[in-house]
């Protein structure tokens, strides 16, 4: 009976989280995507990031979900960043296509002239549209008016805010997400309100030697519905003077009503090579789900291109 609930429990975190988001939220801020979930990121560093992700979860279903994003940022003029990126999530018969742009703005904290210590606060809009294909289901009764009405497309566009920090090796952030602009009916059932998300992020880079730190870090992740998800992540660096890689692992657990589950651990490696950046994740689950859907990875790739359009530069 515990197997059954420790189940259900799951399945409905996986549903209240994945199915009421734009961009599901995986490990990709750990993989050079933390500007996909926090607008004040755009823009960090003087380069012009690319940054792409493929996530691939319930490997043991034949339809199962798929997420693919691709992004870019760059600090554009003085201290103003500015960002977009599009993302596909495929989810058996429902299909969730979006887009976001949007700005932020720096202010140094010292003059180190290494941008190691910051503030900024950024903001962009997601438009998103989400569509149901009737003809992916084999129902028992076809001829269910519930199955054959014309409401199989949503679009909605949401606002989201950010601030972020770091302070010599110190940083964090926070975020608000899903913010809904145009309407505030839910995805999935009618009836809860649109669920807005809170991230929270803090981590240290602890350096042991110039070319060798761990980073602890944790990311709090909950919404307007009481759920709550946590990550608990460390990383280890090895640096050389143009390239540097990193491996360690994210311990995630969700929290709701109905109890605690820890969902999963997943190693992380990721590296990069001249100006590019190369990431890869797999999520060994700990819940009872996993061992009837299977595991799940995600891959990351990117280039950081020398920054033409701001040529003149950061103003500190």
């Amino acid at each position: 009976m515990r197997k059954i609930y420790a189940l259900v429990f799951t399945i409905i975190c996986t549903a209240l989280w994945k199915g009421q988001e734009t961009l599901p939220y995986y490990q990709q801020y750990l993989m050079e995507g933390d500007f996909l979930f926090n607008p004040a990121l755009y823009g960090k560093t003087n380069d012009v990031v690319v940054n792409l992700n493929y996530q691939k979860q319930f490997s043991k279903f034949d339809q199962s979900p798929n997420v693919q994003s691709i992004g870019v940022h760059a600090n554009i003029f003085d201290r103003v960043g500015a960002g977009l990126h599009f993302f596909r999530d495929q989810n058996g018969p429902v299909s969730s296509n979006g887009f976001s742009a949007g700005a932020s703005y720096f202010i140094p904290i010292d003059d180190d002239g290494e941008r190691k210590s910051q503030f900024s606060f950024g903001t962009n809009v997601s438009f998103y549209n989400m569509s149901f294909d009737y003809g992916m289901l084999n129902p028992q009764d076809p001829g269910d008016p519930v199955l054959t009405g014309d409401h199989n497309n949503l679009f909605l566009v949401y606002a989201n805010l950010g601030l972020a920090a770091t302070y010599r090796n110190f940083f964090t952030g926070f975020s608000i997400n899903d913010i809904a602009l145009t309407n505030d009916i839910p995805i999935i059932n009618g009836i809860e309100p649109e669920p807005t998300k809170f991230m929270v992020n803090a981590g240290y880079n602890y350096y042991i030697g110039e070319q060798f730190f761990i980073t602890p870090s944790a990311m709090v992740n909950f919404n307007t519905n009481s759920s709550k998800m946590i990550d608990l992540n460390l990383m280890a660096t090895v640096l050389g003077e143009e390239n540097s890689f990193s491996a360690g692992a994210s311990f995630r657990t969700a929290n709701n009503k109905f109890g605690n589950q820890s969902l999963g651990i997943s190693p992380i490696i990721k590296a990069t090579v001249s100006r590019f950046t190369f990431g890869a994740s797999y999520n060994f689950g700990l819940s009872d789900i996993q061992q009837y859907a299977g595991s799940s990875f995600m891959l990351s790739v990117g280039y950081n291109i020398e920054n033409f359009i701001n040529t003149r530069g950061f103003r500190y």
